[in-house]
């Protein structure tokens, strides 16, 4: 009786920790969330969701974007009833609240590991504090996680192959994992020589969930000819040095304690100790291999889990060399690969090996290595939202308001480059003239571009007289040339040059209309 009692007060427990971390967590990236400034990436997704009039509006929208369409959904009627893009970080707040609560609820990890997780530096701000489409990808790996384990030896597998099906409807990163997950999960039984599974109904068909859902992300993936992001084969010729940058990336995954400055975002201490450059590299890429066999063999006794953490590495790898090599940002799904192989790891027994020392010691300092390399993720998630909260992440708000307190928000609108001029046209519901592209939008589509820097101006002069007014021409990341300014006698106005992200910087011109 008393170990029956001694087990409901262990649960409550745990469910009041639970709890009071999930309240916590979720005050925090509310405060983290209302004093941010959605940059460029996050404010498109809403632009992309506002400006479809239609479903089928909004699959047409998404074709240059390279990622399934999930978050895009998600939006969809939510700007329907608010052009307020803070609506989409009130959502995007509920999803990381959800992937942080699936993790406290049902994760095998003790307390400490689970509060140092919880606050680290994906879950609390890449993956929080920024609102992409990769929080609900996590949200659904994790009720992977969860469910796995549940009814384990007679397990229902179309519940997961539903879950890998919307996984994969999430991102890019996201579908490489799913990748992974399904094929852990259908070549479980063979791998484990039992072949009851093989003859039920519900494998084949969990099988033809799934793959239904790839085939649907793909479609969607898939860019067109014209798209900035369409490469058919990136073979780099210095194949080994691109190699090795995709393997040294890992030391900013697992230890991503950026520069403590304005421009933090994307940086590591690392790359500023004061060695030769050389140097810095060697270092970097010894300490990330170092870092990926002890997180393997942490996980290597356990056949199924390494197997998966095996094929995710290969695959999110072969994903950065070929397709898009990415930031930090896409590089987390690295650190998630290795939390989710380690809490599928709680459901099996471990295996002997011949090189059983070794295991015995990566088992017996496991903890030590988690609470370490947790611990500088939540000191690297401090320094973010600190910093996040200190400064603008994007000075387009700032530049936004300028117009609008000048009464230039009426104002015709031109803008080079048109992906950074959105996230200022996005807080004044405007649309501009890209003079690369030569239209009207309202969000910057990813095609290759028509004309070069030269042309641009010509294309603005164009535009300035088919409007017959003045136009407001917005310019990001470095003002004009001087000798450009008087060829054109354009009348700068303002620079707003206080952001985080280096390149969201933005400078203003009148652009003159004159009277034939």
């Amino acid at each position: 009786m008393s170990f029956y009692l001694k087990n409901i007060e262990s649960a409550f427990d745990d469910i009041k920790f639970t709890y009071i971390l999930i309240l916590v967590f979720f005050v925090l990236t509310l405060f983290n969330i209302l004093h941010h400034v959605m940059w460029r990436d996050e404010l498109e997704a809403w632009m992309i969701a506002r400006d479809a009039s239609s479903l089928h509006g909004l699959v047409d929208n998404m074709r240059y974007q390279g990622h399934p369409m999930l978050w895009h959904l998600i939006l969809y009627p939510i700007t329907k009833i608010t052009r307020n893009p803070v609506a989409m970080q009130m959502v995007h707040l509920v999803i990381a609240t959800a992937s942080v609560f699936v993790f406290l609820r049902f994760s095998p990890f003790n307390k400490l590991l689970k509060g140092l997780f919880v606050f680290g530096y994906f879950p609390f701000f890449e993956y929080a504090t920024i609102s992409r489409n990769y929080a609900i990808g996590i949200l659904f790996l994790f009720l992977f996680c969860a469910y796995f384990g549940k009814d384990f030896k007679n397990r229902n597998y179309i519940p997961l192959s539903i879950i890998l099906f919307l996984m994969s409807q999430c991102n890019a990163l996201s579908t490489v994992l799913a990748i992974a997950l399904a094929i852990t999960l259908f070549t479980e039984p063979l791998l484990l020589k039992d072949f009851t599974f093989y003859r039920s109904w519900r494998f084949y068909t969990a099988i033809a969930i799934f793959m239904a859902g790839l085939a649907l992300s793909i479609i969607q993936m898939k860019p067109p000819a014209d798209s900035s992001f369409y490469n058919p084969a990136i073979i780099a010729r210095n194949v080994t040095g691109k190699l090795y940058d995709q393997i040294s990336a890992l030391w900013n995954v697992f230890v991503p304690v950026p520069r403590v400055q304005m421009h933090f975002w994307n940086t590591n201490f690392l790359s500023y100790v004061p060695l030769k450059a050389e140097i810095r590299y060697a270092l970097r890429l010894i300490f990330s291999v170092g870092l990926f066999v002890v997180s393997f063999f942490i996980i290597f006794r356990k056949k199924m889990p390494a197997f998966y953490y095996c094929i995710a590495v290969i695959g999110l790898t072969t994903f950065s060399y070929v397709l898009h090599e990415g930031t930090l940002r896409h590089k987390g799904h690295y650190y998630f690969a290795f939390i989710s192989a380690l809490w599928l790891s709680s459901y099996y027994p471990s295996e002997e090996y011949r090189m059983s020392r070794i295991f015995n010691l990566a088992e017996r300092f496991k903890n030590t290595f988690l609470i370490v390399i947790l611990s500088l993720s939540v000191t690297s998630a401090l320094i973010a939202n600190t910093i996040n909260g200190l400064y603008p992440f994007s000075a387009n708000k700032e530049t936004a308001n300028y117009i609008k307190q000048n009464g230039l928000q009426n104002m015709p609108i031109a803008g080079f480059w048109a992906a950074t001029t959105a996230g200022v046209t996005a807080y004044l519901n405007r649309p501009f003239y890209d003079p690369v592209q030569d239209k009207v939008t309202s969000f910057n589509v990813w095609k290759i571009a028509k004309n070069g820097k030269t042309d641009v101006f010509k294309n603005v002069m164009s535009y300035v007289d088919s409007v017959k007014t003045d136009v407001l021409f917005i310019v990001t990341e470095e003002p004009l040339p001087d000798g450009l300014v008087k060829v054109y006698e354009f009348i700068p106005l303002r620079s707003f040059t206080n952001s985080i992200v280096k390149d969201e910087t933005f400078y203003l011109y009148r652009v003159r209309y004159e009277t034939p």
